[in-house]
């Protein structure tokens, strides 16, 4: 079966710019109902795709926390280039961190999204996730059942060797809040892991700037824009975005 790299989506001309950030092991395309959601409303929308996504676990595993952010960062300075003075940023999970790091470190960021964000995860933890899409990957792409199972044990015996740094990317982000001196908007399904519901709420504690919401999703899990709480979320993210201040 032939997998074709996923490609950064762009969408719409409008004089807003929002950057939309996937998860990890996920790609661009759990980001695309949003942001066409968005363009419907007069947004530009940027969606880069992450390093390593998308492609199998061969390919995530060669990838790093540092391809990751140099990916924001393409996408950041090609809607510089554009001409946005402002840009807003939405994640999910490691999109979520990025956005955070994003609203931490960039000059031109005006409010972000946070959603499904991951706190205090350990390498153990990561591995499973990188087990786990290398099981689904392998299936949807018609290995046979003992191929797979040599191929997760093989990434259990050698984990990927950025893992660490992803880790220490996560701490470094929630350690780093109180820079965050922009309005967000933090978000976590309740029908995912209590985990992420303590992590929502440590990023609201965190985060200096008194424009802030922390809302959850009754009917959403970690994927929160597949959720079926998806047009609501939608519907919030756009409000949200609508309401910053646009240069």
């Amino acid at each position: 079966m032939k997998i074709v790299k996923p490609e950064a989506l762009n969408y719409g001309s409008g004089p807003r710019a929002v950057m939309l950030l996937h998860s990890f092991t996920g790609t661009v395309r759990d980001m695309k109902p949003l942001a066409q959601h968005l363009e419907q409303h007069e947004y530009t929308v940027h969606v880069p795709s992450f390093e390593g996504h998308g492609m199998g676990p061969e390919a995530l595993v060669q990838s790093s926390p540092e391809d990751w952010w140099k990916n924001v960062l393409d996408g950041y300075d090609q809607l510089k280039d554009q001409g946005h003075e402002s840009i807003a940023v939405g994640g999910v999970s490691l999109g979520g961190v990025l956005a955070l790091r994003a609203a931490e470190e960039l000059d031109s960021i005006n409010g972000i999204v946070a959603m499904s964000v991951p706190q205090g995860r350990d390498v153990g933890d990561i591995n499973r996730r990188v087990l786990n899409y290398t099981k689904n990957f392998l299936k949807f792409t018609g290995e046979d059942d003992e191929k797979i199972m040599e191929r997760v044990q093989y990434y259990k015996d050698n984990p990927m060797e950025s893992l660490d740094d992803f880790r220490k990317l996560i701490d470094e982000v929630h350690g780093n809040l109180g820079d965050i001196g922009v309005p967000a908007a933090v978000k976590y399904g309740g029908k995912d892991a209590e985990a992420y519901m303590d992590s929502a709420k440590h990023i609201y504690d965190g985060i200096s700037h008194n424009e802030k919401t922390l809302q959850s999703y009754a009917d959403t899990g970690h994927l929160m824009t597949r959720g079926g709480d998806q047009q609501a979320l939608f519907e919030d993210t756009r409000k949200f975005f609508d309401s910053l201040d646009w240069q």
